[in-house]
């Protein structure tokens, strides 16, 4: 197909801007003049809509959060609908429509079939799903060693989404939306979607908003499935899509990883101080912000990148979205220091085996937070991190004793890594 060169922008079925390459190749963003209103919602917080136009590098990287974090899916989409896999314009001009969160990008001339199309749920059985996620191995060879690179570098995260119903897993087509995020996990690393469900159920029972998960098998394969934070239920007329953005997008930034130039704690507790509605709002953000971030560093865990931090916009207010992609690294062993580093530091240090109380008191008092309470919720969470996991692994239908293997490296090493931190 042609590449177009310009994309009608929709929020929650309604044209809110346009999209377009200029003659000198970069790309402009222009909200309608009935989408610029003070309390109007923004597509991102790096565009807001009083500025009315934008071009440049935020233009690109917001459009880019939108498509998948995998070169190899980018190029076969590529290739299957004739677009281009280095210009997100063309990509979304194929995708755009079934976006995360509440925006969809179309031709211009297609704004009202887009708003008005049909939907349907077609109904998948168990052995459908197994196929699917057969088809998405790319790794017979899973090992416990952790690769030399931070987990989703290389777009290791494959996922599709699905549509729970009360007669079963339906695929989501045209207008109707979906309810779940289906992942296999990473192949090359043994039971990575079970460390996934674990790490998340133990955030929930520490009292961390966290978003829902569940450990299911489909015949032979099994997978961790993610209830959608960025989904309503709005009863007998479905589901409704409720607008989100990834903090890599808020800020306007492409990296993602801090150690890379990415951004850090700091920049993400900034952002939510000066952007969220009332003194209130920004103080239960970046609440639930630390919330994550100790819980991250207690477990280890290995991805805890900007991107992984969303937000939730709804007219001007800015709500942090519950956690989610998080995943312990303490079952793996490690090729090198570069696999065992912490995706965002804390106040500088990205070894978790080096975060210490001081980091923690330092981290405080860089950002304005209350010593006490961050070395509260430090010791809580310590205390339940351990028997939440063993719980989460207990509740498993282990057919293929992947939860007891697991529980075998990943409970010591836990309990060894809190042992030492707190």
């Amino acid at each position: 197909m042609r590449t177009p060169r310009r994309l009608a922008v929709l929020l929650a079925g309604r044209e809110v801007a346009q999209i377009e390459r200029t003659r000198a190749g970069v790309l402009r963003l222009t909200y309608g003049s009935d989408a610029r209103g003070a309390t109007a919602t923004p597509l991102s917080l790096s565009l807001r809509p009083s500025v009315g136009t934008f071009t440049g590098d935020r233009v690109e990287n917001y459009l880019r959060g939108l498509l998948p974090d995998n070169e190899r899916v980018l190029r076969s989409i590529a290739s299957e609908f004739g677009a281009d896999a280095r210009d997100p314009l063309s990509l979304l001009a194929v995708l755009g429509k079934d976006c995360a969160g509440a925006v969809q990008f179309c031709l211009p001339d297609d704004v009202e079939p887009t708003r008005s199309r049909d939907g349907a749920l077609v109904l998948l059985t168990d052995a459908d799903i197994e196929m699917r996620l057969a088809e998405m191995r790319t790794d017979e060879d899973a090992g416990w060693v952790m690769p030399g690179e931070h987990w989703s570098l290389g777009g290791s995260q494959q996922k599709f989404a699905l549509r729970r119903t009360a007669d079963g897993w339906a695929e989501a087509q045209g207008a109707e939306a979906t309810s779940h995020i289906v992942k296999p996990g990473i192949y090359r690393m043994t039971a990575q979607a079970l460390v996934e469900h674990v790490s998340m159920r133990a955030a929930a029972a520490c009292g961390i908003d966290a978003a829902s998960t569940e450990y299911l098998t489909f015949k032979s394969e099994s997978a961790i499935v993610v209830t959608r934070f960025d989904r309503a239920s709005t009863g007998e007329a479905g589901l409704v899509r409720l607008h989100q953005e990834d903090l890599c997008q808020a800020l306007g930034v492409g990296e993602k990883y801090e150690d890379y130039g990415g951004p850090t704690a700091d920049d993400l507790i900034r952002l939510l101080r000066d952007r969220s509605r009332t003194a209130r709002d920004a103080a239960a953000n970046v609440e639930r912000f630390v919330d994550a971030l100790v819980f991250n560093t207690l477990i280890a865990a290995p991805d805890g990148h900007a991107r992984n931090y969303a937000v939730l916009l709804d007219a001007d207010s800015v709500r942090l979205a519950p956690v989610f992609d998080v995943a312990s690294g303490l079952a793996y062993s490690y090729r090198d220091d570069t696999a065992r580093a912490l995706a965002m530091s804390v106040a500088g240090e990205f070894d978790p085996a080096a975060v210490t109380r001081d980091t923690w008191r330092r981290f405080a008092d860089e950002n304005r937070l209350d010593v006490d309470d961050v070395l509260d919720r430090l010791d809580r969470y310590a205390d339940t991190i351990p028997s939440a996991m063993r719980s989460a692994l207990a509740e498993v239908d282990d057919w293929d004793r992947s939860a007891i293997a697991l529980a075998d490296r990943l409970l010591p090493a836990v309990e060894a890594h809190l042992a030492e931190r707190t």
